[in-house]
């Protein structure tokens, strides 16, 4: 495997990381009310997502430059593009609590979908080690894999714990509407995570 190619993955999957981090403190300045504090993170999403764009970018010119095998320079198109789409998601989310800012919510639903963004933030830490030691024993690779796996099922037990009680909410339509994509987004981003480690697993006899 290139140097320069590892290094430029390494580099957006920390941008990404970044992405997420950001993802989960506009969440908790959501949960505060904190409109201000929320729209400046929102921006910094917006920000850190497009500088990742830019790095993958340049990871795809390096890979048709490089004399790789095959199913190497795949792979790492791949994991490229899978990791960018987590920061695509991250930063659709915080649109999403952009347009809800004011939404009166009870506090356990804001408390869950902190939580939510907090375990998005733990996998894609997970992945971002796992890219990290690319060129190191699978060992490693697979423990994260695994935890990421874990956080990704607690993301979804959230999600599935907010369906049953969607009863208990009384908003209109357009909130009820608004306020679920941005829980299905939240949860989406840990999806994308999981992918992104799947095509590790895929090719770790091989790496």
């Amino acid at each position: 495997m290139s140097d320069r190619i590892h290094s430029l993955l390494i580099a957006h999957s920390q941008k990404v990381t970044l992405a997420v981090h950001a993802l989960k403190s506009s969440t908790e300045a959501w949960q505060r009310g904190d409109r201000e504090e929320l729209e400046r993170l929102v921006g910094e999403l917006c920000s850190l997502e497009e500088e990742a764009d830019a790095i993958r970018r340049r990871v795809a010119t390096e890979l048709s430059r490089a004399d790789l095998p095959h199913w190497q320079t795949e792979l790492f198109r791949r994991l490229a593009h899978q990791t960018d789409d987590v920061a695509d998601t991250a930063q659709r989310a915080g649109s999403f609590l952009m347009i809800i800012a004011d939404l009166l919510l009870p506090p356990e639903y804001k408390a869950d979908v902190v939580k939510m963004a907090s375990l998005d933030q733990a996998a894609m830490s997970r992945l971002a080690e796992a890219i990290h030691c690319l060129g190191e024993p699978s060992e490693r690779r697979i423990e994260h894999a695994e935890r990421i796996s874990e956080l990704e099922r607690s993301v979804d037990d959230i999600e599935f714990k907010i369906q049953g009680q969607a009863s208990e909410l009384n908003l209109d339509t357009w909130s009820t509407i608004v306020f679920w994509r941005l829980v299905l987004t939240i949860s989406r981003v840990a999806d994308h995570v999981e992918d992104a480690a799947d095509e590790l697993l895929a090719y770790e006899g091989k790496l």
